[in-house]
């Protein structure tokens, strides 16, 4: 049991992309601290997605981007 509520922890840490902040930089600094490279941008010009399978809640990446795109999942009620 203890293996499920560790799962469920990391997967509600997991941040998520604000698409309508994003400015889907050439050289995202999000991605450059991101350890796990979790952060992936699939088409140029199209804002990044966080792999969840990858991330694992550090947050550095909340700090890094210059527009504040990247946010903390809200937590479900």
């Amino acid at each position: 049991m203890g293996i499920v509520e560790y799962t469920k922890a990391q997967v509600t840490a997991v941040p998520r992309i604000d698409e309508a902040a994003c400015h889907a930089c050439r050289k995202c600094a999000a991605r450059a601290v991101c350890r796990s490279k979790a952060i992936v941008q699939i088409d140029p010009g199209e804002p990044p997605v966080i792999d969840p399978s990858k991330c694992y809640g550090c947050a550095a990446c909340l700090t890094a981007c210059p527009f504040d795109a990247i946010v903390r999942r809200e937590a479900a009620s």
